[in-house]
């Protein structure tokens, strides 16, 4: 996929990894709006809409806002995301709990929503209504109706939806077990929304991200600054991931630790478990 003049939305751009992937895709050529949880804080002149993806219904409001201002959606990037540092075998602290409940909801929760809303922006015709391409997921029909109908947006269309996972995904660490259940999910989310779109809008292509340690304000004071990339870099790499097509993009060292999983798990765990 060439991502010039692709009209974009990336959520949670306005800071870190967001910020310098919404930066890398304008030098790019795409057509790039955001959204974030505090008034416009991205880059001059680029449009952000104030969201907050922990509350059900935002995520499509957002898709929405994003679809009306751009004329269409070709790429839609799920990247906000939380984490917090949390104990859940001390008893049910409410506190804790919430963490836990925002954690869940931005991480997992809204991405389901995002991919809800944004589908029938990326099957159907390009610039045409979400509601003429959302025939196509009818239930009710057929498998190959379905897949008949999809196709009438697919020719001349390259399109994607990615999501934003971690290492952690795969490996995960004792001290965030929330925030890693929730990459591994979206993992799993992500396989099953390639396999549907595989068979119905092979145009569109799911992929993940997996991101190292970044340096960004979520990881501020967690591991050492030699361990962690800069988020120019990542967003660098998340680029190319995009315009190679490939199904998963391992950025850095993650890249290091999809094969370790492949040949000797025990030893990936290890290193992360405690990290």
């Amino acid at each position: 996929m060439n991502v010039n003049g692709k009209r974009i939305l990336v959520t949670g751009g306005t800071s870190g990894v967001g910020l310098a992937l919404t930066g890398a895709l304008t030098a790019a050529g795409a057509r790039v709006v955001t959204c974030g949880r505090r008034a416009d804080r991205s880059g001059a002149g680029l449009r952000s809409f104030t969201a907050d993806l922990a509350v059900a219904g935002e995520a499509t409001r957002v898709v929405d806002l994003a679809a009306g201002f751009l004329g269409g959606l070709d790429v839609v990037v799920a990247n906000a995301g939380v984490q917090h540092l949390i104990d859940l075998t001390r008893g049910p602290d409410l506190e804790v709990l919430a963490l836990a409940e925002q954690e869940l909801a931005v991480n997992l929760r809204s991405v389901v929503e995002l991919a809800a809303a944004s589908w029938p922006h990326l099957t159907g015709p390009a610039g045409g209504s979400a509601g003429t391409a959302g025939s196509a997921g009818d239930p009710g029909r057929s498998g190959s109706a379905r897949r008949d109908a999809a196709r009438g947006g697919g020719p001349g269309r390259e399109t994607a939806f990615v999501a934003v996972t971690s290492g952690l995904a795969y490996a995960p660490k004792k001290s965030a077990p929330v925030y890693c259940a929730t990459k591994a999910a979206v993992h799993t989310l992500l396989r099953s929304l390639r396999y549907r779109a595989e068979d119905e809008t092979p145009w569109l292509r799911v992929q993940e991200v997996v991101l190292p340690l970044v340096d960004t304000p979520m990881t501020a004071g967690r591991g050492g600054a030699a361990r962690k990339i800069p988020p120019a870099a990542a967003a660098r790499a998340v680029v190319r991931g995009l315009e190679r097509g490939r199904p998963v993009i391992a950025v850095g060292v993650s890249r290091t630790l999809l094969a370790l999983l492949r040949v000797h798990p025990g030893t990936a765990y290890r290193i992360l478990r405690n990290s």
